[in-house]
């Protein structure tokens, strides 16, 4: 009787985590399409699951976002797509949108596609609750040509690689949220989820 009661509930298991990859998929779809039909960008301004290595005192892993939407050569906005709790990942976006090299990404979006969290990357500051208020091209690029990136000291630096690592483990636990490793496999039970998006 465990036996059985043990399959079902993996079996369930199983089922969510085709539901989210299926949603997570579609997500990134509308999202895609949104930032090229709406926003007026072309596919070489979008970076689609770019994978980062990360580096602390202690430890090193590749992470990665859904997109990194650039302009004028700068990474502008940096956008991760969730089925749900938008509010419980915005540290993780925050954190990545921090840490990369050059200065900060000043935008950082966490959206199901219906529902957004627009944030200003320095302080965290809420912009909107809509994707509409992400840039669009003209104006990123006029972001891109304002004044020289913020970065941070070292020791904030390193406090934020440590937050966005503790996300990664934490996302490695659902299907196709987390980077291949240097040999090319995927640390997660799943994978990537490609764009089938056609402009």
């Amino acid at each position: 009787m465990d036996n059985e009661r043990e399959k079902m509930v993996l079996e369930k298991l199983r089922e969510h985590e085709r539901g989210v990859v299926m949603m997570t998929g579609f997500i990134r779809e509308r999202v895609y399409e949104f930032l090229v039909k709406q926003k007026g960008y072309a596919e070489e301004d979008i970076e689609i699951d770019a994978p980062f290595e990360i580096e602390t005192s202690k430890q090193k892993e590749r992470c990665s976002v859904d997109f990194i939407v650039k302009a004028g050569g700068k990474r502008i906005t940096a956008i991760k797509c969730a089925v749900s709790a938008l509010e419980s990942i915005e540290r993780h976006v925050l954190a990545f949108s921090r840490v990369m090299e050059g200065g900060i990404i000043p935008i950082s979006v966490v959206t199901n596609s219906d529902y957004s969290r627009v944030l200003r990357t320095e302080n965290g500051a809420l912009i909107s609750e809509d994707l509409l208020s992400i840039p669009d091209k003209a104006a990123a690029v006029q972001i891109a040509s304002g004044p020289e990136c913020i970065t941070l000291s070292p020791e904030r630096l390193e406090k934020e690689r440590r937050i966005l690592l503790a996300f990664n483990v934490i996302d490695c636990g659902v299907p196709g949220a987390c980077c291949p490793d240097s040999a090319g496999r995927q640390k997660s039970a799943g994978q990537v989820i490609p764009l089938r998006f056609k402009r």
